[in-house]
């Protein structure tokens, strides 16, 4: 990025984030701006930095101005209709600006080694060179297994791994043996990991002879909790043999088997899953249906509790019955300018189920299905469909569908207070500038626009100045998160202990 030195003016952001200084170039003038990571996530939970940023002279008086915002003290005539919020109604856009859609690619972890794990990854979040090109840069997230129980011979991966290659936290069901803990804590921690895949493989040569237990859920929660790692998703996984599946249990169809929200059943595990964090679960109900208005449909457990039920897309209908496309190789089936342009035309969201690990492959996508990637990521770059990882949808859209905001004016200048989060199930919803990230609202004057959370000023790099999108109508937003290209990977032959 080139940097502006010499009698140009500039202004400098000084965002404090711990000790010590990190340099990076003058501010881009798109509209995502990338920043220069000089050092690893590890040392940064050593060595917090100060960032510093330039601004190029045509951004001044925006930065300024959102400074001015930032600054200002809430008038105190004001404070007490800013605490009243309600519903936003049409004050609200859909997706963050400039989006007309949303889109998440939810990997299951199925027969995935660290080393196909890193590969593929490399491809999706990063911008290095890989074996697919340049990386995407897109925001994918991917799942894990705590448990291999899984007792049918399989080849998984092109570096001659078995199933006890795959990448899971304990070691066959041996709670006390690690496996690749320290891998999967540091996915999670970098958000390359950011849903579980149910308890882990479970499959059985013979459906009927299932061997979860309670005592591997108390097992893997004490673990997770330990390291820190807290899941909101959890997407069911295999065969009838995988009993700790729950959601859409239902006595007459393939679901029969679930049995993880049956309190009666030694396989019930819901009531510390849900205390556990999980506020998410796909159902194993496949849906031959892309893009959805909502994302979210409201599940009742057969132990009394609710939680959120997501839609994905998994497979397509044909005459001769159902064709599932939840392959690495099919993906151009999935993404291609018609299911893209759909999605844009009709603002629907869509959850892509794949499997990008599953297959014994060097590396996942074929041309076909690395140029209907790179066809995504361009829709991205134009500002059509934005691609987040899965836990980001859906907490975003669960922000948007129960956000109340206050509003209260002054002179030429409106306040907007984001109130609270009332998600129907989970009750209010913890306050903070990340929970309401992308939420955008059409005002009058954006300009003279202060934007508060809980009462509080946000930072100004976190506000968002918008144009007239569609409607013809200007808007103001929190800020969507930053990308990060960041290269996290490493396989299983490098020194955990660094992590």
């Amino acid at each position: 990025m080139k940097k502006l030195w010499g009698n140009q003016p500039k202004v400098l952001i000084l965002t404090a984030l711990a000790l010590g200084i990190t340099m990076i170039g003058s501010r881009s003038t798109q509209p995502v701006t990338e920043t220069v990571n000089l050092t690893t996530p590890q040392q940064l939970e050593k060595k917090p930095v100060i960032e510093v940023e330039e601004i190029a002279p045509q951004d001044e008086d925006a930065w300024l101005n959102r400074k001015r915002l930032a600054k200002a003290q809430v008038p105190d005539n004001l404070k007490v209709a800013l605490q009243s919020g309600k519903p936003t109604g049409n004050l609200l856009r859909k997706f963050p600006y400039p989006f007309r859609s949303m889109l998440a690619l939810t990997s299951d972890i199925d027969d995935t080694t660290p080393e196909e794990f890193s590969d593929y990854h490399r491809f999706l979040n990063t911008k290095e060179q890989t074996e697919g090109g340049p990386g995407l840069g897109l925001d994918v997230g991917d799942s894990f297994w705590m448990f291999m129980a899984n007792n049918q011979p399989n080849h998984t991966d092109s570096y001659d791994h078995g199933l006890d290659g795959v990448m899971t936290y304990f070691k066959g069901t041996d709670s006390t043996q690690k496996h690749f803990d320290a891998e999967i804590k540091h996915y999670w921690k970098v958000g390359w990991i950011d849903s579980m895949h149910t308890f882990g493989d479970f499959s059985r040569k013979d459906h009927y002879d299932p061997v979860f237990k309670r005592e591997y859920a108390v097992a893997a929660w004490d673990a997770l909790k330990q390291d820190g790692i807290n899941l909101e998703v959890w997407i069911n996984h295999g065969n009838e043999a995988n009993v700790d599946a729950f959601g859409g249990y239902d006595p007459h169809r393939f679901s029969a088997y679930q049995a993880g929200d049956n309190p009666s059943s030694p396989h019930y595990h819901t009531d510390l899953t849900v205390k556990n964090g999980i506020h998410f679960v796909w159902n194993s109900i496949g849906e031959p249906q892309m893009g959805w208005e909502s994302p979210l449909f409201e599940i009742k457990l057969r132990d009394g509790q609710k939680l959120w039920g997501f839609h994905r897309y998994t497979h397509d209908l044909t005459k001769t019955g159902l064709d599932w496309n939840w392959v690495p190789r099919e993906i151009h089936r999935q993404i291609n300018t018609g299911t893209l342009d759909s999605l844009v035309e009709h603002q629907q969201y869509a959850l892509l189920a794949q499997h990008f690990g599953g297959y014994d492959l060097r590396f996942p996508f074929d041309e076909k299905g690395v140029q209907a990637l790179r066809l995504l990521a361009q829709y991205q770059d134009d500002g059509k469909v934005l691609v987040a990882r899965t836990t980001r949808l859906l907490k975003y859209e669960v922000a948007r569908k129960f956000v109340q905001v206050a509003t209260a004016e002054q002179g030429d200048e409106t306040w907007l207070n984001v109130t609270a989060i009332q998600d129907p199930i989970f009750g209010p919803q913890p306050l903070s500038i990340d929970a309401v990230r992308g939420l955008t609202f059409y005002v009058q004057n954006p300009e003279k626009t202060h934007l508060l959370v809980d009462m509080k000023p946000i930072r100004p790099e976190d506000y968002q100045f918008n144009p007239p999108d569609a409607t013809g109508k200007v808007s103001i937003g929190f800020k969507w998160f930053k990308p990060d290209y960041t290269d996290y990977s490493f396989t299983s032959t490098r020194d955990a202990s660094a992590l």
